[in-house]
């Protein structure tokens, strides 16, 4: 089935690249919008200058912050498109995010994020869903995706991080944050599996099917609840099996479509200001959701 064309109701790349960081341009660049290629070039030099010696992006993309394994992912996987143009880059990020593999096979964090991981996102839990020194299984997916799509080889490491997410899964379908907690995060789900679609886990296989289908029931549930942010998993559906599949990705689009701000952005619950990195996730998800391969 073709990817379904999506129209925006307001112009999204003027916001972004008046108020996005180098992650929200990139992201939008990668969507397919009308991003220019000095623009983008302008932005890998920033990310350039950014990185720590480390190889790693600090924590909220804030110069002398330590460096975080979410931010490097994310950006890896963003960089990739191109490679040809930023090897250097590339070369730093993925041993940075190598080191940050724990012995079970998931990554962490670094015990010195904590505060900054408390004060950013203090309103959502903080360190409840993304504590630091102990495996995390949505970040473990990001770093997957990343380093698969980088072309890194060292299969063992690969295979430990997917079969550490492998192990955790929930009955439900979905994934506890870390070890030993005792409900699941569905907003961990589409990380994951992306992570393991990259590593070459199959559409078959019962984590992916299991995953995929409390995936969707999860998004028909905020669908319903007319949960915009969690709109961002579509990112996860590459494909639809049934016309009820089909109805769910139709009215997640149309929700995301309909709540756009005229600014062109789009806010986070319980506030009024448009949100440059909510903007760049829903852009990227609506746009590259059920893409043909």
């Amino acid at each position: 089935m073709k990817k379904r064309e999506v129209d925006f109701n307001y112009e999204i790349v003027p916001f972004i690249l008046e108020n996005g960081d180098i992650a929200d341009i990139l992201r939008v660049a990668n969507a397919g919008l009308d991003i220019s290629e000095k623009r983008v070039m302008d932005e890998l030099a920033r990310l350039k200058r950014l990185l720590n010696p480390d190889g790693g992006v600090p924590f909220a993309l804030s110069e002398g912050n330590p460096s975080s394994v979410k931010e490097t992912a994310e950006l890896l996987a963003l960089v990739m498109r191109y490679a040809d143009r930023c090897a250097e880059i590339i070369g730093g990020m993925i041993p940075f995010l190598v080191s940050r593999q724990k012995k079970d096979g998931g990554f962490a964090e670094t015990l010195n994020l904590e505060p900054l991981i408390q004060d950013r996102y203090a309103s959502a839990g903080g360190v409840e869903w993304y504590p630091v020194g102990k495996s995390v299984t949505w970040l473990t997916g990001k770093a997957l995706e990343a380093l698969c799509r980088a072309g890194y080889d060292e299969e063992h490491r690969l295979r430990r991080a997917r079969d550490f997410l492998i192990y955790l899964q929930n009955e439900d379908g979905h994934w506890p944050d870390f070890k030993g907690q005792n409900e699941s995060d569905p907003l961990a789900t589409g990380n994951i599996i992306l992570g393991l679609k990259e590593v070459g886990v199959s559409r078959d296989h019962k984590a992916c099917q299991d995953a995929r289908a409390a995936l969707f029931h999860h998004l028909k549930k905020s669908v319903e609840s007319d949960s915009t942010y969690d709109m961002v998993d579509l990112s996860a559906i590459d494909t639809v099996s049934s016309d009820i599949e089909q109805e769910v990705v139709n009215k997640g689009i149309e929700l995301v479509i309909k709540s756009q701000n005229k600014d062109g952005g789009w806010t986070d619950l319980g506030t009024k200001k448009s949100n440059p990195e909510l903007t760049s996730l829903l852009v990227f998800a609506l746009k590259t959701c059920c893409k043909d391969e």
